[in-house]
């Protein structure tokens, strides 16, 4: 691989490496700020997924074709026998039917497990200005905002789990996120929909 050609790939994979980590954060989990805001010379010399997180593993793979249910059984099983509550695969190829089928296999109480493709990470879709703010609620908080409007789960609007934003911000179904919008008469207003 030529210098320019290696040059652009390191950068896109530093791109995607900071938006997974700022996703992290966003999700709850707690890093150091030169985790998140590492620059580009340090990525270079670093080049590790060094999160130090004990809660997430998040594994680039570098493979140019489809990622098969080898490479995504590896990945299921690392994750499971170190006890990651969340893995994140980052590949540059879409995964095969059947690496999905492993993956929502390996997919089980204790662990989680997601795929990303690298071009979905180049921009952290949160930052956009287009983009609400978007809170998951707790437990908790799910239950005093039902009882506190009178409502059912199933009468909240709703949001799919494969929506970008659930997505990154690793909901699943049943869970309540918050938003946030601006307006012009209102100043800033709330709504809430259930994650299915």
């Amino acid at each position: 691989m030529d210098g320019d050609l290696f040059s652009k790939e390191v950068v896109r994979l530093w791109r995607a490496w900071k938006t997974v980590h700022e996703m992290v954060v966003d999700r709850g989990y707690e890093l150091a700020e030169d985790e998140i805001h590492i620059s580009l010379d340090k990525f270079r010399l670093d080049y590790t997924n060094a999160d130090g997180s004990p809660n997430i593993w998040v594994e680039f793979c570098t493979d140019t074709g489809s990622v098969g249910t080898g490479t995504m059984k590896k990945f299921a099983h690392f994750c499971s026998a170190n006890n990651y509550k969340v893995g994140v695969f980052v590949t540059r190829a879409a995964l095969s039917p059947a690496a999905r089928r492993t993956m929502a296999a390996g997919s089980g109480v204790y662990t989680t497990l997601e795929a990303f493709l690298e071009d979905d990470l180049l921009v952290n879709i949160t930052k956009h200005e287009l983009v609400p703010k978007h809170n998951p609620l707790s437990k908790e908080e799910k239950i005093a905002l039902l009882k506190r409007y009178h409502l059912k789960e199933t009468q909240l609007p709703r949001i799919l789990q494969k929506d970008p934003i659930a997505r990154y911000l690793g909901l699943r179904r049943g869970q309540v996120v918050k938003i946030i919008r601006d307006s012009e008469t209102a100043g800033r207003y709330a709504s809430y929909r259930l994650c299915v």
